[in-house]
């Protein structure tokens, strides 16, 4: 169970970090985001910039909290928290036909969809996972497992991680959706 908490841990540290870099890239990555979250109806416009930093400050203190061993259990429980937030949110954009695209690791034409929804909810679930998991055993953390064991987390994490993010591109190829990035 070790490496599968190890795993979860180290593939919602990559979205989030993943998703931070997308949006604060540049000026313009940020923008693009602010004007997607009035556009996803999350917000007012007048109130899309703040509403979009405060999304992004939630990331990246969940990234801190998962990432050190002190706070694990505290950020795996935000995490689920913010996951879920944005599901909701995602989930209420879809249903209302928005046309923006999510935005979620930096700027894309893709609208949002279902499987947006989806990725952000299995995001929300590995969280309540990892959190289930942190709670049963004695002490989490990255350093926890053996070099071997580390490694094959690290792996699944990649694969899980890269695949989640790339998910337009999946689907593009898959059903040829079509998208730029």
């Amino acid at each position: 169970m070790s490496v599968a908490v190890v795993a979860a841990i180290l593939t919602l540290a990559g979205a989030l970090a993943i998703s931070i870099v997308g949006k604060v890239r540049n000026r313009a990555s940020f923008e693009t985001f602010a004007h997607a979250v009035s556009e996803l109806r999350v917000t007012s416009t007048r109130r899309s910039r703040p509403v979009a930093a405060a999304s992004i400050t939630a990331e990246a203190g969940v990234l801190a909290l998962v990432l050190w061993p002190e706070t694990a259990t505290i950020g795996l429980a935000a995490a689920v928290l913010l996951f879920g937030a944005f599901a909701v949110a995602l989930t209420h954009a879809v249903r209302q036909g928005s046309t923006s695209g999510c935005h979620c690791f930096g700027p894309t034409s893709a609208t949002v969809a279902w499987r947006h929804v989806v990725r952000t909810g299995l995001l929300a679930a590995a969280a309540a996972g990892a959190l289930w998991g942190a709670t049963t055993l004695p002490t989490v953390s990255l350093g926890m497992l053996p070099p071997a064991q580390f490694l094959v987390a690290f792996t699944i994490a990649a694969f899980v991680t890269t695949t989640l993010v790339r998910l337009d591109d999946l689907a593009w190829l898959i059903n040829g959706v079509a998208h730029t990035r």
